[in-house]
């Protein structure tokens, strides 16, 4: 009920304005003088060129044109007493004013045009806070592909281990949005949808705050916006390839390996039958036979016997032969497509969709399952839709309304049963299959109908035989609705007024269990006869079952499911359905020499959750072992007021000093919350499981404050530098904690939750160097200083301590992915037509170069003992209850990064196509970047283990002495196998590769 209350209290405040996603537009505002008389004119139309957009000058000269989509203009001004003027490529960027002013001649010859080429923004003197953005134009000649490695690039965003961190933020604080509208994952609060590079007219990072029109990241916001149609069509397709030749086969050429990487993207857009409705959509089509390119050693072990003890007959024998440099199992296939469609009528309409369907092999230990033909992986589709309406009720009021829908679906598939999840274990099954495709139902042997043969060992490892299934099934599905409409209006020449909000809810489903848990359901091994006679709560528990969304055989629900052989407290929830809503009100102030964006934002946050009335002591059904249903209670919403606000002060032309404060708020990831009530059941009742998979309720938002300082000063007519300094202080970080039951408990001990309680201080400087296009050259410097420091650089840090019973950390140190020095420099030298002679002209290259001081860690010491024979190297990094810290946390840093990419590029015109040939080499001296190291040596080759005789003599004695060593090396060391295995990271960065592609446009 107090829910229910807060929300309608929440709603009746939000109504009160309307409502309101980030914004996707920007505005083109500015003076039209008399060229002579340097007097402002009146009645001046000024006018984008193909569309219907535009504004006449007041008394003042002055004009305004709101909501102007991103994008490249030629502006107009024209009155029939003077020359007409146009403004050629006038680049206009989200959430930012861009200034054209005029000054027009007088003439007595009606028609008479002066057209000037706009020059690129040195910097933006009107921005309020940071801001790093790249164009559509910048992204045909960079070479590097892909929303993450493009951003990587900028100041302020550090991407480690394949996760984006700004300014020393955790990963699930940083928010997306596509055209304006979210586009994160509730449940982890990452990029939910692919966006192709050729669709994208611009990308914005904001790393420093950001107003009060936008949430949902706290370090920071990444905005996308999608290409629209042009006047004229347009298209292109594009197709390269990273080699000609199996990489299978091991074999280098130019000295690098091949990972069979093949993509095509094609483009098209332009008018449809008239200029006032336009489309653009991109399609990609992407095939990668070894997604994880990574330096890996090819191995060849003849002869090698399996040492199972289990064995009663005569063991198996194997030869074990790896490539060199290709890593099988990790096919990646997906196509994706992106568009949008626009509408310049009374009511401006513009429509936008994303979908994607990916294909992939999920295989961590392909050393030890290269004799298996059987693979697992994943299906997925994504779809975005989105949708804005903007009416004008004069050139300088507007009410914009938005929408979107997003979906997203993720089933295991089995290589050879796809998502049949009955058939993963099932003998007669696998027999049926082998007999079609291998032509022997023979292939795969069994130990009973629903065991199949352990695996091998040999010298102490376990490697899979073929046919042997994975112990997994899973099915996940989520869905969310946003929508909005704002209100704009420009009161007078100083004030852009907005009021909105926005309303954003959300359906979670989530199946998995264990496959093998078929064997419970057959008579004829001892069991129950078919799934529906298993008891629910044993099935539960055999099956590992973990389901919201869905009952505990798979099939969708919508309500609470109870079983009634199963007591009062075993049953599946229905789905989860968080809701997101927000208001705010903001006033863009703008003078000549002042600028200021002050905003306040309104946030509701309802993650439909519960928590334990006592977590000390639960209602438990001990006949059961579960907790009773009136154990809990519903989490409250929380309602906050977050101000914002920047300045931004040009002193002149050249010089500009900002300043920006706010305070953020954001949702924790839902998968630390959404468990079912049998894994609460498990993880606190009946215990044992819980030490490395904490459970969660009960969490609250994130809450941030950030400020900065920054100075943008232009150097010369084609160079400015922009510096800023921040600082950051996040509060209620989630970390773990161990939960003692109270004296009259009937808990039989501890268990460990996720709660909110870690914190983390940033501090650093920026620094942004950008040279326009000069004598062929342009360049792009960016440079960031960063100190990180919290009490746990993740949500699990904590665990090893409280396994030992010390305090957990209440002292800030260095965080793991803080790298204090990151940086990059991007020159692009390019001839134009007619420039350079017949060879050089439209001849291009392009260089990035990104540098890393490498991230903290603390050196450790583990305990030895008995030790597997596989693991030995790295049990004490995941497993962290082993091992004792030898200095220290944070004390320690791996090497520095260095790589460098070379995209080099000719085009030609083909009639009335043009046609450009390119390479691209990602880096370029292949260099073995260290980018983890085990903790026990610092090293990335050696883990301390195999290199000391006392540690592993005992394994090698028991394991073939030699040969194990042989084997150990070439699979945990050569290839760090173990580690990526273990710790899902690389101990190196990715070596060369090279591709080579030919671009058709017309």
């Amino acid at each position: 009920m107090m829910k229910r209350i807060l929300f309608f209290v929440f709603a009746i405040v939000i109504l009160i304005p309307t409502f309101i996603f980030s914004a996707s537009s920007g505005k083109i505002s500015g003076i039209v003088k008399d060229a002579k008389t340097s007097e402002p004119l009146a009645g001046v139309n000024v006018t984008l060129e193909s569309t219907t957009m535009g504004a006449a000058t007041d008394v003042d000269g002055y004009f305004a044109i709101l909501n102007v989509p991103v994008g490249a203009y030629n502006v107009r001004a024209h009155i029939i007493s003077h020359k007409a003027m146009v403004i050629q490529g006038l680049r206009v960027s989200g959430g930012i004013t861009t200034e054209a002013n005029f000054d027009l001649e007088e003439t007595v010859i009606e028609g008479e045009e002066v057209v000037v080429i706009a020059k690129r923004k040195l910097f933006e003197k009107g921005a309020t806070s940071s801001i790093s953005i790249t164009t559509s134009e910048d992204l045909e000649n960079v070479p590097v592909r892909g929303i993450t490695n493009i951003i990587a690039n900028m100041a302020g965003v550090v991407v480690q281990d394949g996760a984006i961190h700004i300014r020393g933020g955790r990963p699930v604080e940083v928010g997306y949005y596509v055209n304006g509208v979210s586009a994160s994952d509730p449940m982890n609060n990452r990029r939910a949808v692919h966006i192709i590079d050729e669709a994208i007219e611009e990308i914005q990072v904001l790393a420093g705050g950001y107003t009060a029109d936008m949430g949902g990241g706290n370090a920071g916001v990444v905005k996308m916006e999608l290409k629209s149609g042009g006047s004229k069509l347009h298209g292109s397709i594009d197709a390269r390839t990273d080699g000609f030749r199996d990489p299978a086969e091991g074999e280098k050429v130019l000295d690098t390996y091949n990972y069979g990487h093949d993509m095509v993207i094609a483009t098209l857009g332009g008018p449809l039958g008239t200029e006032k409705v336009k489309f653009f959509v991109a399609a990609e089509m992407n095939n990668q036979k070894d997604d994880a390119v990574r330096f890996s050693e090819g191995f060849n072990f003849e002869d090698r016997i399996d040492a199972d003890p289990s064995l009663t007959t005569v063991p198996d024998t194997a030869n074990l032969v790896y490539p060199n440099g290709f890593t099988p199992n990790q096919d990646d296939n997906f196509y994706s497509i992106n568009g949008t469609v626009t509408l310049d009528l009374p009511i401006q309409l513009r429509l936008g969709g994303m979908y994607t369907g990916r294909e992939y092999v999920s295989d961590g230990t392909p050393m030890l399952s290269m004799l298996n033909d059987r693979t697992y992986g994943y299906k997925t589709e994504t779809m975005m839709l989105t949708g804005k309406a903007s009416k004008f009720f004069s050139s300088k009021t507007y009410l914009e309304l938005k929408g979107s829908y997003f979906s997203y679906h993720r089933e295991s598939n089995d290589s050879w049963f796809g998502n049949d999840w009955q058939s993963y274990y099932d003998s007669a099954a696998v027999a049926d299959y082998t007999l079609e495709e291998y032509d022997s139902a023979g292939v795969v042997n069994y130990r009973s109908t629903w065991r199949p043969e352990y695996s091998y060992l040999f010298n102490g490892f376990t490697f899979e035989r073929n046919g042997n299934p994975y112990n997994l099934y899973l099915d996940e599905k989520r869905e969310f609705y946003e929508v909005a409409a704002d209100f704009s209006t420009q009161y007078g020449r100083h004030h852009e007024i907005k009021v909105g909000g926005t309303y954003k809810s959300s359906t979670v489903r989530r199946f998995n269990m264990a496959p093998s848990a078929m064997l419970y359901a057959d008579s004829s091994a001892g069991y129950y006869n078919g799934i529906e006679n298993v008891p629910a709560d044993e099935w539960i528990l055999y099956g590992f079952i973990n389901a919201y969304g869905y009952d505990i055989y798979g099939d969708e629900v919508d309500e609470n499911t109870y079983y009634n052989d199963a007591g009062t407290g075993v049953y599946t929830e229905g789905p989860k359905n968080p809701v997101q809503a927000a208001a705010y009100f903001m006033d863009k102030i703008e003078y000549n020499d002042l600028i200021i964006n002050a905003g306040l934002r309104l946030e509701y946050f309802d993650s439909d959750d519960q928590e334990l009335k006592d977590p000390a002591n639960p209602g438990i059904d001990p006949n059961e072992g579960v907790l009773l249903e009136d154990a809990w209670e519903d989490k409250d919403p929380t309602i906050e007021v977050s101000p914002r606000i920047g300045f931004s002060f040009p002193v002149s032309d050249k010089t500009a000093f900002y300043f920006q404060y706010g305070k953020f708020l954001q949702m924790p990831e839902l998968n630390n919350i959404y468990f079912s009530s049998f894994t609460y059941a498990r993880q606190i009742v009946r215990q044992g499981y819980y030490f490395l998979s904490p459970v969660g309720f009960g969490l609250d938002p994130l809450r941030t404050t950030s400020y900065e300082v920054g100075f943008r000063q232009k150097v010369s007519e084609s160079s400015a530098l922009d510096i800023t300094a921040f600082y950051k202080n996040v509060k209620g970080l989630v970390t773990t904690y161990k939960q003692e039951p109270s004296l009259t408990s009937l808990v039989p001990g501890t268990y460990v939750r996720y709660v909110n309680g870690d914190f983390v201080t940033t501090k650093g400087l920026e620094l942004r160097y950008t040279m326009r296009r000069t004598q062929r050259l342009s360049t792009q410097v960016n440079y960031t200083l960063t100190l990180g420091e919290g009490t746990a650089s993740n949500s699990t840090a904590a665990t090893g301590a409280l396994d030992q019973n010390t305090h957990l950390p209440t002292t800030i140190n260095p965080l793991e992915f803080s790298q204090k020095h990151t940086g990059s420099i991007s020159l692009d030298y390019r001839f134009g037509d007619n420039d350079g002679g017949l060879l050089l002209q439209n001849f291009g290259a392009n260089v990035l170069f990104k540098f890393s001081s490498g991230h903290p860690y603390t050196k450790v010491d583990y305990k030895g003992g008995q030790t597997d024979p596989y693991t030995a190297g790295v049990d004490y990094m995941y497993d962290t209850r082993a091992r004792i810290s030898e200095e220290a946390i944070g004390a320690s840093t791996t090497p520095w990064t260095f790589y460098t990419d070379l995209k080099l590029d000719k085009s030609f015109k083909l009639g009335g196509l043009s046609a450009t040939v390119y390479a691209i080499v990602n880096n370029v001296f292949n260099h073995k970047n260290v980018i983890n190291v085990y903790q026990f040596t610092g090293s990335a080759g050696d883990d301390g283990y195999i290199s000391d005789t006392d540690r592993y003599e005992t394994n090698a004695n028991a394991n073939g002495g030699q040969d194990y060593v042989d084997m150990y090396n070439a699979i945990n060391i050569e290839n760090g196998q173990a580690y990526w295995d273990r710790l899902n990271q690389e101990l190196y960065g990715q070596p060369r590769q090279i591709f080579v592609g030919i671009k058709v446009s017309f």
